[in-house]
């Protein structure tokens, strides 16, 4: 038994956590899709700027599930 099991706030977390991971890779994929498909000047500033964000966010959230995993 590891220490996660008797602690449910924990596992709570690291479930939203990794929900949380895959919600952003679907729409920093959804975003790329979208600069590929329909490239235009506009949209394209916003987008990357979207894009640039989730994937720190995605990072963090990796580091703080990998520092809960341990």
């Amino acid at each position: 038994m590891n220490k996660i099991e008797f602690n449910p706030r924990k596992s709570r977390h690291i479930k939203y956590l990794e929900r949380r991971i895959v919600e952003l890779h679907e729409q920093i994929f959804a975003d790329a899709m979208h600069v590929v498909t329909k490239y235009d000047e506009d949209d394209w500033e916003l987008l990357r700027m979207d894009i640039q964000t989730n994937i720190s966010l995605q990072k963090k959230y990796r580091r703080r599930l990998n520092l809960l995993n341990l």
